[in-house]
């Protein structure tokens, strides 16, 4: 009788545990936030002040920009011996910076939420030759793929002791940077298919994939082969939501309170096989492996550009993303809708009366989630959205 008490003792801290995790996990509460590219030289010696000045606008979440590709810019515009890493103490990478602790200590003092902005895919200290993903070429061979395979080990083990260091922060968050997809072609790298072929049986090539001319093509790809591309675009992206399992897991053991949002791409939500296609993302998928937010990037003047549409049609073509989202999603806060604030093609500001009126569509929905999109200083916060 003893021993069942002694062991009663010692499983009911490890029950009481994993039940706070679940309840952490089930608490998401609305995001007004803004997302930090570059922040400002202005506040170097004085980051707090950035969160004061968020915080009088209105916001309650930061998303912090914690790793540098070496295409980017610095934070504060300040120069540092590293050509690509990140802004976190990990022998993983080169740090450019240790600041994301302090970032995140000046945030908690105002009551804001801060969540750490982490690339993965297309890490530049990932993009060697040996790590790359395989694309299908037209016709004989592979080219160059978008980012680093998830289906080599090293890659893997990489990324994982990554984001442990980066659970080592006290941070409320993690935004997966939009890298987190496989492009239409990738998966062509000898670790990819013979993952396939383990899982499918079948050995691909290019022509079965997109050598077809279906009178009726399901894949939303040119060419694509329905009996053949279809699942196999379906398995990379359960295997995308696989990985991300293996990395939440990874964080949650080191910082169970950690949240996870997704960038999501706008066709996504608004047609299910584009999503699964063109990036390997599934909203059904996201959220059945974990993700606690869904950050949409409903860009609505980037939407317009592309699909060649007046205001009214691209407002039309929002609305239904959020009348399928929150046909899907339990909780409406767990929506984020991401709002640009410059136009991406010509670097203009967006007009402010568009702007205001996309999130009073987005108010119209009840309580979602929101983020203007790129803030660097608190200034550029501007309009009703909050």
């Amino acid at each position: 009788m003893k021993h069942i008490i002694m062991l009663l003792i010692l499983l009911l801290p490890a029950y009481l545990y994993a039940g706070s995790v679940t309840l952490i996990d089930k608490t998401r509460p609305l995001l007004n936030g803004v997302q930090v590219f570059v922040l400002d030289p202005a506040y170097e010696n004085d980051p707090g002040s950035f969160f004061d000045e968020v915080k009088k606008q209105g916001g309650n979440t930061v998303f912090f920009r914690v790793f540098h590709n070496s295409i980017d810019r610095y934070h504060f515009l300040k120069k540092s011996e590293c050509s690509t890493g990140v802004y976190f103490k990990t022998d993983e990478a080169c740090v450019v910076d240790d600041i994301l602790g302090t970032m995140t200590e000046e945030a908690h003092k105002r009551g804001i939420k801060l969540y750490a902005w982490m690339a993965t895919r297309t890490l530049s200290f990932l993009k060697t030759p040996l790590l790359m993903e395989k694309t299908f070429a037209d016709g004989q061979g592979t080219g160059e793929g978008y980012g680093a395979s998830i289906f080599m080990s090293a890659v893997r083990r990489k990324l994982v002791r990554l984001f442990e260091d980066l659970a080592a922060y006290d941070i409320d968050g993690i935004l997966f940077q939009d890298d987190f997809i496989m492009r239409h072609r990738e998966g062509a790298s000898l670790s990819a298919l013979h993952a396939y072929y383990m899982d499918s049986g079948v050995m691909l090539t290019a022509s079965d994939l997109f050598g077809c001319l279906e009178r009726e093509n399901l894949t939303k790809i040119p060419g694509g082969c329905n009996e053949t591309y279809i699942p196999w675009a379906n398995w990379k992206t359960r295997k995308m939501a696989e990985f991300f399992s293996e990395l939440r897991q990874a964080v949650l053991v080191r910082n169970p309170s950690v949240r996870f949002a997704a960038n999501i791409y706008y066709e996504t939500p608004a047609d299910e096989m584009k999503g699964i296609s063109w990036y390997s993302q599934s909203i059904d998928m996201l959220l059945e492996a974990g993700f606690d937010y869904l950050a949409v990037m409903s860009y609505h003047d980037q939407i317009r550009r592309e699909m060649s549409l007046d205001y009214d049609s691209t407002k039309e073509y929002v609305n239904g993303m959020l009348s399928g989202l929150v046909s899907k999603v339990d909780d409406n806060n767990r929506i984020l809708m991401k709002l640009q604030r410059v136009s991406w093609a010509d670097k203009s500001g967006i007009d402010r009366r568009e702007l205001e009126d996309i999130c009073r569509l987005i108010d119209s929905y009840g309580s979602i989630s929101k983020a203007i999109v790129p803030v660097n200083k608190a200034s550029e916060v501007f309009g009703q959205c909050f």
